[in-house]
């Protein structure tokens, strides 16, 4: 074995960097770019490739969804964003976030393209086991932790955690880059 590749291992070993979910992460940008390119074969394709992340990882993210730049998927299990949602740039999402709709399969909303899912702001971290529910705004700078569920609209630079239990964040959590903006 080549000196390099036990340096990568070691690296690997140490930092806990898995090829798994860059992988995961690299066939859902991949399906994103052939269903924008456009074309009968290339949305055939994407649509292939997302029923294949489905039955093999359990992400869910239709081609639909509106996602901005710098989308990580953390471990890319049980991960459900519905077709209307729209996420921002920088977003995080753990394993089975769930982003639903509050009211199943309403033909005519789908038809008039009205959102039935969750808006997120930029740079969201979407905890492990978090649920969404409905058509809320999610601000910029949001933090839902795990195992919360969130019904209502959520200010940006918020900690959400429970049951719709929001707080303000403070000075020192918000980002250099929120403060300049104040």
């Amino acid at each position: 074995m080549s000196i390099f590749k036990e340096i990568k291992i070691w690296l690997t070993d140490i930092l806990c960097i898995s090829n798994y979910d860059r992988k995961v992460e690299r066939k859902f940008w991949k399906m994103r770019r052939l269903y924008e390119r456009g074309g009968y074969i290339n949305r055939k394709r994407a649509k292939r490739l997302e029923n294949k992340l489905q039955e093999q990882y359990q992400l869910k993210i239709p081609c639909t969804v509106k996602i901005g730049d710098n989308f990580e998927i953390r471990h890319p299990m049980g991960i459900r964003i519905g077709p209307t949602a729209e996420v921002g740039s920088g977003c995080k999402v753990y394993p089975f976030f769930v982003a639903m709709a509050a009211v199943k399969g309403d033909r005519e909303l789908i038809k008039n393209h009205i959102r039935r899912h969750a808006k997120f702001g930029n740079d969201c971290l979407l905890g492990s086991k978090a649920t969404v529910i409905g058509p809320v705004i999610i601000g910029d700078d949001v933090t839902i932790g795990a195992c919360a569920i969130v019904t209502k609209d959520v200010p940006s630079h918020s900690v959400v955690k429970g049951l719709n239990q929001i707080r303000p964040k403070r000075p020192e959590e918000i980002p250099d880059k929120y403060k300049q903006a104040k």
